[in-house]
């Protein structure tokens, strides 16, 4: 009896912690993409209102267990090719316009839009903006 609720336990918590379809994900403004299987990004178009107010970013991600937010400056021209990060991390662009390729997926970022990709997901990074990009950026282990 004790195997058969334990079954009924994982089962349950499994489709409980099972993630939304992808036309559910799109109803409720994401897009899920994958490079592969195993290294899904999720992006955000507009996630936060503009003018973007960075306490409101910083109270949204602490809230949801990311670390406090800092913006890194992203020089005109600046890019960086393949690496990963041994973190999850979440961003959003304070001004400017920045690049990421996940695989065959290239997703640009502007101001407001939320781009979460996890641990050591392969990727590539551009500033496409004609002048400096100010981005935040949050992590969680």
């Amino acid at each position: 009896m004790m195997e058969r609720r334990r079954f009924m336990a994982m089962l349950a918590g499994g489709m409980l912690a099972a993630p939304l379809a992808p036309e559910a994900q799109k109803a409720a403004g994401h897009l899920l993409v994958a490079a592969d299987e195993e290294t899904p990004a999720t992006f955000t178009k507009d996630k936060f209102a503009l003018p973007l107010s960075q306490e409101v970013v910083r109270a949204d991600w602490t809230a949801r267990g990311y670390s406090d937010p800092k913006t890194q400056h992203y020089a005109q021209g600046w890019t960086k090719g393949e690496h990963s990060h041994p973190v999850s991390l979440i961003m959003t662009i304070v001004t400017g316009r920045m690049a990421f390729v996940f695989g065959a997926q290239r997703f640009v970022i502007d101001a407001g839009d939320e781009l979460f990709y996890p641990a050591y997901t392969v990727h590539s990074a551009q500033n496409l903006y004609d002048g400096m990009t100010q981005m935040m950026e949050s992590y969680k282990r």
